[in-house]
């Protein structure tokens, strides 16, 4: 039905050209103006399934942390002071050492998290008039000391000592260490301004350095950081690009000889990222420009359509009968694809609902514009395309030994993979591993100098560490104020502190903690991430559901539909096993790869299984067609994302890992497994 209204439409359009030119500037100008607009950001927190109290959480553990702060790092024997002063000639709010109430102010705001639980069980004989006189009479002797005026903070949020600071006391002084500070007024991730920054800050670090040569200056921060990754990732992009492109394009001219079949190649593919574009504009003015990088990879599958035209055109008589021949198997495959992808809009990293708008959107431009526009612009003649085969590529004698061997190896080849899948199957289920990496250090870009001055920082005092580990600690706060009276205890201090010799009012932040305060969850990056490790199962159940019922519906049969769905669980049988081999993991970034290559597979698997169907019903041999057109995608795809192989930033690393893994299974079995079942099917119920 949808095939018949398909091909009338193209009646349609071939009889009134003009108004398919018409329609297609009247959509396209408003794409262009719609894409323009859109602001890109390169925040890697995006892909974190951050909810409204976790980003409340996250608020605090960025200002407790400084996560804008860079710090200077000056290592040597001696004259260590001297450089610092050099640089803060250079740099006037370079901090030389840190506000002790800055320091602390992350602690007393969330007090409760760190008294001891031996305080805890003794609070009421510590608020006793007795005892609270004790501790400001303590507090005030402290005060009346020399040099220790930077307890005045400390005796303002905790006059009675209720927190023991010796585990949170500055740890940063070592013989061969100094250390200054300076604060990015642009934040931990705007990496773009930042840029600028660690620049100038870098040129004073050598400047500085070059007149202490002994002395060994360094910066380090979540801005350095944020910024090293930035610059890897646009380095390794277009060093990537632009070897995918010439490569891809190198491929293309061989297999089509023609210059107008590479334009309309390009062209098709052009409309449907224009398309995306646009179509995420209206969703968002801001899109993580990570988001665009992992969705160029989208081309691979994308040019599946204008190939499987092109490539088809060389074997029928005029552009409708391959419209006719290779509708079906497009939109079948468009559609479970499209399906696949939509998946990830339901998630909660932003990030990931807009890769998953963003790749239903290019894909479905795509199919629309080969579907209403590339078979007015294609040739009458049949395409000439160059086989990708050991015929074609190393000569008749190759081919016949080939040939030979393929009539006898094949069916053998089929079984053994089905045999070793099922072996693999088992050893999975028997030897499950952690299939997912929550670590976000592991896809950071860092030189182990990074690393190490990272750790150290982080093990000196991380207030964000032990709200993690004592959770309880707030409820046993809350719960003791549910039967003890805060103002009973204010007004016990006020009458103590005037006795003593304070103000009543000294104690200000104590008292709004005993009135205002309320527990705010610790930020756990593990946590966070590890919830994207139940998305890894989401989405491979989500798929594979969306996939399956997708097929039943296209094909109205469930064996039809169950033979091409197994070749994909299959697949990811092998892809787990291979990974695990390799010492792979998924992650935040490569996790997205699971939609990627299902829907990539079930493309394969569509045209296999459709080309089985077509050849059984009418005799015709249509098959090699397909797998001509499947392998040239296949190719594609290698080239345009396992490219990132080559990649130094870990995360682009992952991804180029895991897609020649993933790419080369789905391609095997698609065109292996298929062909058994079908044939196995087809003895049992000839009549399909």
């Amino acid at each position: 039905m949808l095939k018949t209204l398909l091909l009338h439409i193209y009646d349609l359009l071939a009889a009134h050209r003009r108004w398919l030119w018409i329609s297609l500037v009247v959509v396209v100008l408003p794409f262009i103006g719609l894409a323009l607009s859109l602001r890109f950001d390169e925040d890697i927190m995006d892909f974190l399934p951050v909810e409204d109290e976790d980003r409340e959480a996250l608020a605090l553990y960025q200002s407790q942390q400084s996560a804008s702060r860079l710090v200077l790092i000056v290592e040597g024997d001696s004259l260590r002071e001297e450089a610092i002063d050099a640089c803060a000639e250079r740099l006037p709010d370079l901090q030389t050492e840190l506000d002790p109430a800055d320091a602390l102010s992350a602690i007393y705001a969330q007090m409760p998290y760190f008294i001891a639980d031996s305080t805890y069980r003794q609070l009421d004989s510590l608020f006793t008039p007795e005892a609270i006189r004790a501790a400001l009479e303590r507090d005030r002797a402290l005060l009346s000391i020399p040099g220790t005026s930077m307890l005045g903070y400390t005796i303002q949020a905790d006059p009675l000592g209720l927190v023991k600071l010796s585990s949170f006391g500055s740890q940063l002084i070592t013989p061969n260490h100094s250390y200054a500070f300076y604060e990015s007024p642009y934040g931990s991730t705007e990496t773009r301004l930042n840029g600028a920054l660690v620049d100038t800050l870098s040129s004073v670090a050598d400047e500085v350095g070059a007149l202490y040569p002994d002395m060994s200056l360094r910066w380090i921060g979540a801005p350095i950081i944020a910024v090293g990754n930035a610059r890897r990732i646009k380095t390794d992009t277009l060093l990537c690009i632009a070897l995918s492109l010439v490569l891809i394009i190198l491929l293309l001219a061989y297999t089509f000889p023609r210059k107008r079949d590479l334009w309309l190649i390009m062209l098709s593919v052009s409309f449907g990222w224009l398309t995306a574009m646009a179509v995420l504009r209206l969703i968002t003015p801001t899109v993580s420009a990570i988001v665009l990088g992992i969705g160029s990879v989208l081309i691979g599958i994308a040019v599946n359509y204008p190939l499987h035209l092109l490539v088809h055109q060389r074997y029928t008589s005029s552009v409708r009968q391959t419209l006719d021949e290779v509708l079906s198997p497009l939109v079948v495959g468009n559609t479970t694809t499209v399906g696949a992808f939509l998946a990830l809009v339901p998630m909660q990293a932003t990030a990931l609902r807009h890769l998953g708008v963003f790749a239903a959107a290019m894909l479905v431009g795509t199919i629309l514009f080969c579907i209403f526009v590339l078979p007015h612009l294609m040739s009458a003649e049949p395409t000439p395309v160059r086989e990708i085969s050991a015929h074609a590529l190393f000569g008749q004698r190759a081919y016949k030994l080939t040939a030979d061997k393929t009539t006898r190896l094949k069916h053998t080849c089929q079984w053994a993979i089905m045999a070793i899948t099922t072996l693999l199957g088992v050893y999975l289920w028997l030897h499950p591993t952690e299939r997912f990496d929550s670590n976000l250090s592991h896809i950071n870009y860092m030189t182990p100098e990074q690393r190490a001055d990272l750790a150290y920082f982080d093990s000196v005092s991380n207030p964000q560490r032990v709200m993690a580990e004592h959770p309880e600690r707030a409820e046993q706060w809350t719960a003791y104020w549910q039967t003890h009276s805060a103002d009973s205890l204010v007004a016990s201090v006020q009458e103590e502190a005037s006795a003593t010799g304070f103000r009543p009012e000294a104690f200000t932040p104590f008292y709004d903690l005993l009135k205002n305060w309320y527990p705010i969850k610790a930020f756990d990056f593990r946590r966070i991430t590890q919830s994207l490790s139940d998305s890894f199962d989401y989405i491979g159940l989500c798929c594979s559901l969306i996939v399956l019922v997708f097929l039943w519906l296209s094909f109205r049969n469930i064996w039809l539909a169950l033979i091409a769905f197994v070749p994909m669980a299959l697949s990811w049988v092998w892809i787990l096993a291979l990974m695990q081999l390799f010492d792979l993991q998924f992650n935040i970034v490569n996790i997205i790869l699971a939609s990627f290559i299902f829907g990539q597979g079930d493309d394969y698997t569509i045209f296999i299984v459709e080309g089985l169907l077509y050849e059984h019903r009418t005799g015709k041999t249509i098959l090699p067609q397909y797998k001509q057109s499947i392998i040239l995608s296949a190719m594609i795809m290698l080239i345009g994302i396992g490219i990132l192989v080559l990649a130094v930033h870990p995360a682009m690393h992952s991804l180029g890992a895991v897609t020649l893994i993933g790419m080369l299974i789905v391609l095997v079995m698609a065109i292996t497994i298929p062909p058994l079942l079908f044939r196995i099917y087809v003895r049992l119920r000839p009549q399909i």
